[in-house]
């Protein structure tokens, strides 16, 4: 058994099946391509972000809103439990 932590995705795929998805009978797993099949595009992606940081508690810097970082559930997951468990930077220390 893996120590890396893991997340319940449940919240993340209603939230993609009943706010992004424009085709109800469009499936998704894990590995599905959510930008290449046309889920996430640049309007939803932020939609998403803020989605993730809202349910998660988490912060999501400009920088890391990438397509890599949202390409599939499973790097969604990957996504949100990196920034789970890096300290959040002080907005100080950035002055």
């Amino acid at each position: 058994m893996s120590d890396e932590a893991i997340i319940d995705l449940s919240a993340v795929r209603k939230f993609i099946n009943t706010e992004l998805l424009y085709r109800k009978d469009q499936g998704i797993d894990q590995t599905v391509n959510l930008i290449e099949s046309g889920v996430i595009d640049s309007m939803t992606l932020l939609r998403l972000t803020v989605f993730l940081e809202e349910h998660y508690g988490i912060e999501i810097p400009d920088e890391d809103i990438v397509p890599d970082n949202f390409r599939s559930l499973s790097a969604i997951e990957a996504f949100v439990v990196s920034h789970m468990t890096q300290p959040q930077q002080s907005k100080a220390s950035n002055t």
